[in-house]
């Protein structure tokens, strides 16, 4: 809730003493002090009911104040965490509470200044929530503000992502460190090898498509889909017995035939409407194990991946081009055959992992179809329109981003977009045939 400051004889805005806990606990206090004192001196029943009464509020008011500091540590889970918040809280407040008596546009005693509540949440990142009040200014020189008040241990911290709650209330910033560079730089390809379902998409993110199925990625030529997409593929080559159908309209992957089971490879149409159709038809197959581990295991919920079944991924680049390239029949049987697959291959470890250039429902994917990805990034600079398709109504923030980085909003990761910085395959060229081919025969068991 807002808080109202008055301008003092200073021309400085304070929170008025009536206001202010401290002074009415020190308040009741004193009194208490005083009754006690005169208590000495005269011997009264009503003093006595006067004292009870005076100290009974200084132990309750005590008791309340106690209460709410330890509730708030333990929400912030330590000492140190609720520290860190407490004084940026308070540094931002000083920040907007300056601004905003600059920029009033009448001379006025009193002033309400927002609430402002922090919450540290490092390494990853630091959230900050300001109330929104009638006639505050726009978000971007809210977000200066917010910038300008974290300097310091916290200096590092900058906002990457701010937006407005859909009612309208409340601003939302996300700082991350923009000092640390949170590419996954890759020097060996056993580096790569993850647990089965699981994923490295950055430093310090990863995401277990069994809890969070299907990653779509967005991006522009040259801004690093490919390589963010060759980083998963390489990844999913490389889980136990795991079967990876590849869509290639590009005809980037015909090389991999050499190796790699040919039927599992599409470039045209018609290729990939039957390898589509034959993994719904697998997905069909794997309901009926799934429902007969239900029976055999009499428990609710059981998944393919908690029985043990080995991951089945559709990976996709260039989406876009594809649909582009179909008639209307081919468009409406490919994105059936879609829905089915994202909507029916959660729960029986079968997964999409697409990318192409616009998150545009006009030229490629549903929103029902792109709701159903739980990972969702967005590869470079791109206006509001285009971010709020990308990330269901949100917008990250203006300004250019560098190439090779985006923003991604992750299922259970995220409160709103955030940095995405593309894996680094170059450097060592483990994006190459021969590293690919090796991954596919460590998924076999060959190595």
């Amino acid at each position: 809730m807002a808080k109202t400051y008055k301008k003092n004889n200073r021309n400085v805005y304070k929170i008025p003493l009536y206001a202010q806990f401290w002074v009415w606990f020190g308040l009741v206090l004193g009194l208490a002090i005083l009754s006690l004192l005169i208590g000495f001196v005269v011997i009264s029943q009503i003093l006595g009911i006067v004292q009870f009464s005076l100290w009974s509020l200084v132990v309750i008011l005590m008791i309340w104040r106690v209460y709410l500091l330890t509730k708030s540590v333990i929400k912030a889970e330590t000492i140190g965490r609720y520290i860190t918040q407490t004084s940026a809280e308070k540094v931002v407040t000083k920040s907007l509470l300056a601004t905003m008596s600059v920029n009033r546009f009448q001379d006025t005693p009193y002033i309400s200044v927002p609430e402002v509540r922090v919450f540290d949440r490092r390494p990853s990142h630091i959230a900050v929530e300001v109330e929104k009040l009638a006639g505050m200014y726009d978000i971007d020189n809210l977000t200066e503000d917010i910038n300008s008040s974290f300097r310091g241990k916290l200096g590092d911290y900058a906002v990457t992502s701010a937006m407005i709650t859909t009612n309208g209330l409340i601003y939302k910033f996300v700082l991350e460190d923009v000092a640390t560079d949170k590419t996954w730089r890759l020097a060996t390809l056993d580096q790569m090898k993850q647990p089965s379902h699981v994923l490295t998409l950055q430093e310090g993110l990863t995401v277990n498509l069994a809890d969070f199925p299907h990653l779509i990625c967005w991006g522009k030529s040259g801004q690093g889909k490919s390589t963010t997409l060759i980083s998963l593929l390489v990844q999913a080559l490389m889980w136990s017995k795991s079967k990876v159908y590849i869509i290639d309209p590009k005809n980037e992957f015909s090389a991999m035939s050499e190796f790699y089971p040919a039927d599992r490879i599409a470039v045209e149409v018609n290729d990939v409407l039957r390898m589509l159709a034959h993994v719904c038809d697998e997905i069909s197959e794997r309901q009926k194990i799934v429902a007969d581990g239900v029976k055999i295991h009499q428990k609710m919920g059981l998944r393919a991946y908690d029985l043990g079944l080995s991951p089945i991924v559709i990976m996709a680049d260039e989406i876009g081009s594809l649909v582009a390239s179909m008639d209307n029949k081919q468009k409406k049987e490919f994105l059936a055959l879609v829905t089915q697959i994202v909507q029916k291959g959660r729960s029986v470890s079968c997964f999409a992992i697409f990318g192409t250039q616009s998150p545009k429902t006009d030229t490629t994917l549903s929103s029902d179809i792109r709701s159903q990805f739980a990972t969702k990034i967005l590869l470079g600079s791109a206006n509001g329109d285009i971010q709020r398709m990308a990330f269901d109504g949100e917008v990250a923030t203006k300004g250019n981003i560098e190439r090779f980085k985006g923003f991604y909003v992750s299922d259970g990761k995220t409160i709103q977009p955030m940095l995405f910085h593309v894996p680094d395959l170059h450097s060592h060229n483990l994006n190459d045939l021969k590293n690919i081919r090796k991954a596919y025969e460590i998924g076999l068991g060959i190595d």
